[in-house]
């Protein structure tokens, strides 16, 4: 199902169109993400495979789980990939955001935008908005940080064994 769009001070939030595979890709590959995003693989065949299952996803009717994939515009430029979902990490009335950013678009203040709407947006969609990160990747952290983190836990994926910091972000009001 396409996610909704939205539009920020300076970036619209909208479903991928098939354009955008080259940037999509240029994200996906970026060494950065491919050491902090989990599921990143850094085979371009694979990353490839994980862009046209954004377009299943869309197709798919499915209205029993919440999983929203939106391309972050600025004017005619991919910025950075968004997503919204529920996983295995989340609770019934909690989403888990996953983003990348192109390496271009990097320490713009685009994160701490859309982060910031995100957030706002706790209480409309009636759901509180977590994250996992990786202990060792400190720009997500302090960013998250920086938009309120109400507690945090580490947490253990059971088939890895791989530690993560399971943040809440603070509901807008605290």
């Amino acid at each position: 199902m396409y996610p909704p769009s939205y539009k920020t001070r300076n970036y619209h939030l909208v479903p991928y169109q098939q354009k955008d595979l080259e940037r999509y890709l240029e994200m996906a590959l970026d060494k950065d993400v491919v050491e902090y995003m989990g599921g990143a693989t850094g085979d371009i065949t694979k990353e490839m495979k994980m862009f046209e299952k954004i377009f299943a996803l869309y197709r798919k009717q499915d209205q029993t789980r919440w999983f929203w994939v939106w391309a972050v515009y600025r004017d005619q430029t991919l910025c950075a990939h968004l997503e919204l979902k529920q996983t295995q990490d989340t609770a019934e009335d909690e989403l888990e955001i996953v983003y990348m950013v192109h390496p271009t678009e990097r320490k713009k203040g685009l994160m701490t935008e859309i982060l910031s709407f995100i957030k706002a947006k706790q209480t409309d969609w009636k759901c509180r908005i977590i994250a996992t990160v990786y202990p060792k990747n400190e720009y997500s952290y302090k960013l998250l940080e920086q938009i309120g983190i109400e507690r945090q836990e580490l947490i253990t994926d059971e088939e890895t064994g791989e530690s993560f910091k399971k943040v809440w972000i603070r509901t807008s009001g605290h």
